[in-house]
């Protein structure tokens, strides 16, 4: 689903990383990125899956609300997706690592081409109904392609190099995004939804073309683990690692405002900014095109050291505010420079929280924790598109971004406040006795 970016390592604790494997002297992570054509593979793979799921998110929510009309519809629309993440996360995240990263990213692929598929099919007999979207949706979210790639990334880039390439990935993906939603507004105005849907459904199918070129190195998982050991043993990385539970904590929040507002991004560019198919592209591309601009800054920033956590709270602070201003305006203009703000500040989030893991989290088990953090992502998702549909409803669009972004401000702010007391105990630590002031 289109949304604003909240996301959902070789080991760098002291533990050896397995240098004396003949394999690892041919690895492609110890060339730099532009030379490593498996890397180049998996960025070409995640423009297409992005730009396929964001072309399609686009389409069937505008089939949906012209066919409707209706903000319920929406929610409903959402939910069903959010339900179908749930799903797939809860059943088969566990056992991620058991098999193939490439493996796991063909299926996912696969299975959501067969839902844009289903639509097409049903369309095409006349079976233009709400519940044929739904359905279409529910199976379309079935999808582990994400917690897949990332956990492949780091097989395929050295660790020096992850930052970077994560910002790479990440920028890359938001510009993607910035040319996918214009260019699906335009198609919807143009094209009727028996063409659109058929050209969706082979660009998820074509993944299989792009993985055969990855080279995925052999893996180290634990080969017969089960289902309750695997998920066990990703929950407790993160009994291993409290920063990981406040992390998980933010992110809860920030996506219980986010998909509380994205729920109704359509009505809000139809009725309170009186926009179209293309206006309601612009928008959506409005945060990517900041996201990219945000994400050529962080790569090219000094890591900040202690001040890390401060620089991720306070992009989520930011984030609130677009919130409370995207409720006081009725201007397409003001929108627009509104929701690039946001995406410029989103990648102080996103790269810094992924390297964290990267380096924190085994290599053995990082697809196992980066599908659990996935849920944990998604946990109060829920409630947030049943909170933006009853809100909507019943006191109007507007009133709901300025509730999100007051929800927003209050949580990040007190995480900005202990992540900056935090950085200044640091800081006056490394201090020698004799400089400290008094």
């Amino acid at each position: 689903m289109i949304h604003r970016g909240i996301k959902d390592v070789k080991e760098e604790d002291g533990r050896p990383s397995n240098n004396h494997n003949p394999s690892n002297n041919h690895n492609p992570s110890n060339n730099h990125n532009h030379r490593n054509k498996p890397f180049l593979w998996l960025c070409a793979d995640q423009m297409r899956s992005i730009l396929a799921a964001t072309s399609g998110t686009f389409i069937l929510s505008w089939m949906l609300y012209e066919l409707t009309g209706s903000k319920t519809a929406m929610g409903v629309l959402w939910l069903l997706s959010i339900a179908g993440q749930w799903a797939v996360q809860w059943i088969f995240a566990p056992l991620i690592d058991r098999w193939k990263r490439t493996t796991v990213m063909k299926l996912s692929e696969t299975v959501r081409g067969m839902g844009y598929a289903f639509v097409w099919l049903m369309w095409i007999a006349g079976n233009q109904e709400a519940y044929v979207i739904w359905i279409g949706t529910f199976i379309g979210s079935l999808q582990i392609y994400d917690a897949a790639a990332g956990a492949l990334l780091p097989k395929l880039v050295s660790k020096e190099r992850l930052i970077r390439a994560n910002a790479t990935l990440a920028g890359g993906g938001q510009l993607v995004r910035v040319l996918a939603l214009p260019l699906a507004g335009m198609l919807t105005g143009m094209f009727r939804p028996g063409v659109l849907l058929p050209w969706l459904m082979l660009l998820f199918f074509s993944c299989w073309g792009f993985t055969a070129f990855m080279n995925e190195p052999a893996r180290n998982a634990k080969q017969g683990m089960t289902w309750r050991g695997s998920l066990h043993q990703g929950i407790r990385v993160y009994r291993d690692h409290t920063i990981l539970y406040a992390l998980a904590l933010l992110i809860s929040v920030t996506s219980f405002g986010v998909f509380a507002t994205q729920s109704m991004y359509v009505p809000f560019v139809m009725d309170v900014l009186g926009g179209g198919p293309m206006d309601f592209g612009l928008f959506s591309a409005s945060f990517p095109l900041g996201y990219v601009l945000g994400s050529l800054i962080v790569g090219r920033l000094k890591e900040p050291g202690p001040y890390m956590y401060v620089m991720m709270s306070a992009a989520l602070f930011g984030g609130g505010l677009t919130y409370l201003l995207l409720g006081s305006t009725v201007h397409m203009a003001a929108a627009l420079c509104i929701e690039a703000a946001a995406g410029v500040l989103m990648p102080f989030w996103n790269v810094y929280s992924s390297a964290l893991y990267y380096r924190i989290v085994p290599e053995a088990v990082l697809g196992q924790v980066l599908a659990v953090r996935s849920l944990l992502t998604r946990a109060m998702t829920p409630l947030g598109i049943m909170y933006g549909t009853f809100c909507a409803e019943r006191f109007g669009v507007p009133q709901l971004f300025i509730t999100v972004g007051l929800l927003i401000c209050l949580v990040s702010g007190m995480g900005l406040m202990f992540a900056g007391n935090a950085a200044y105990r640091s800081m006056r630590k490394r201090v020698p006795p004799e400089d400290k002031p008094g």
